[in-house]
């Protein structure tokens, strides 16, 4: 039987998504503008993305269960871990320039 949807690539897809998004927003003004236009705060409109992407994600690669050779539950922690990683280290940065 086929998966109906896989949570864990559904998440690394989307973590992956937030972190652009945010690094984008704070170095491109017209695209936080956009977020706020469409969704009257971009911290909702990254939220409706990041959901979209998730389900969408999860959805379409309901069928992996890994990619290469890392299992999908892997790529997701590394995935979370490296979204974390990547917005903190963008902050850092900006805090100290």
């Amino acid at each position: 039987m086929m998966a109906k949807f896989n949570f864990y690539l559904g998440a690394a897809a989307s973590a992956w998504l937030l972190a652009i998004m945010v690094i984008t927003a704070e170095l491109i003004a017209p695209f936080k503008n956009l977020l706020k236009a469409l969704f009257t705060h971009h911290w909702i409109g990254k939220a409706v993305i990041v959901t979209t992407a998730f389900l969408v994600f999860g959805l379409l690669l309901r069928g992996k269960e890994q990619i290469g050779n890392f299992p999908d539950g892997k790529i997701s922690w590394y995935s979370m871990l490296g979204s974390l990683i990547a917005i903190f280290l963008f902050f850092a940065a900006e805090f100290l320039m």
